[in-house]
């Protein structure tokens, strides 16, 4: 999937790209490197905001997981919002 850096991991998942960029930009804040991956880009190009069917992936370093599902579940309350 991903070449560079350590192994990637979904750490959320999430109905529309907005809710994704900013669920990723919340850890980017945080010191969490994270990346918006999913079928947006692809279909819609890179300033695509709306929502997926294929729903729209977090994903963090498999080292930093716990931390980031941890800041999430914070963030986003109950966890309905984040899937793994």
């Amino acid at each position: 999937m991903f070449l560079d850096g350590p192994p990637w991991v979904v750490a959320a998942t999430f109905g529309t790209v907005l809710e994704a960029e900013f669920a990723a930009a919340t850890l980017q804040e945080a010191g969490i490197p994270a990346r918006v991956h999913g079928a947006h880009v692809g279909i819609w190009g890179a300033g695509y905001q709306g929502p997926s069917m294929y729903g729209v992936r977090v994903v963090v370093p498999r080292l930093r997981l716990d931390e980031a599902k941890t800041l999430l579940g914070d963030f986003f309350g109950d966890g309905d919002e984040t899937q793994a």
